[in-house]
């Protein structure tokens, strides 16, 4: 999927844990994706703790569960949101508080 958004101008994106809600960025365009209206909103707790994102992540990647469980953990990690730099193949993981994040990079695929 992250070489076909690529592959359709699009340069960055920005999702909201709480709502689902992503706005895709390319160029001088912008396009928004709302949250399904039956999904739950979230959440999103008081204090960042980088290492149950990371712990997080790590479980999700494992074991490929779906993705609404992935968002409760972020949730519950007090992730607000993350961004995707598809330019500079990073995952920024944060509350939007300064010095609250955590950064993964995307893998390159063949």
């Amino acid at each position: 999927m992250f070489q076909q958004l690529l592959g359709a101008g699009v340069i960055s994106y920005r999702t909201s844990i709480a709502s689902d809600h992503t706005v895709f960025f390319g160029g001088d365009n912008q396009y928004e994706e709302k949250g399904s209206e039956s999904a739950l909103t979230l959440e999103v707790a008081d204090h960042f703790q980088a290492d149950a994102v990371k712990r997080g992540l790590e479980h999700h990647q494992r074991n490929l569960t779906p993705y609404t469980d992935f968002l409760k953990d972020m949730a519950d990690a007090g992730v607000h949101y993350y961004e995707v730099n598809m330019i500079e193949r990073s995952i920024n993981y944060t509350s939007g508080r300064a010095g609250e994040s955590y950064v993964e990079g995307v893998p390159t695929f063949e």
